[in-house]
């Protein structure tokens, strides 16, 4: 699958959301509101689009993807774009990392 990311925004701040991209699929679909996070680890991660509500039954906030890879290696490449795309999009911005 051919992954086409456009990183929309990079945060700047101390916050662990460092950017929100979108993602076009094999020229064919897009997904908007991918977000590279980084954990308390010190590590980059790729969180997918979501939506929360509210469960009736319990009254519980759920949170549910509502676009996901649904195998590893599919997880893998998708992570892989969206990183590679947000450190070359900081590299031309010269936006430093906020841990460096």
């Amino acid at each position: 699958m051919n992954y086409s990311v456009k990183v929309r925004k990079i945060i700047e701040n101390d916050s662990p959301l460092k950017a929100v991209c979108s993602v076009v699929l094999d020229d064919m679909f897009c997904v908007h509101n991918v977000k590279v996070i980084r954990t308390t680890s010190d590590r980059l991660i790729v969180a997918m689009p979501s939506e929360t509500y509210t469960d009736k039954s319990s009254g519980n906030t759920v949170r549910k993807d509502v676009f996901y890879p649904v195998s590893q290696d599919a997880r893998k490449a998708l992570e892989e774009a969206v990183i590679t795309a947000y450190d070359e999009a900081r590299a031309v911005a010269s936006v430093p990392d906020s841990d460096e």
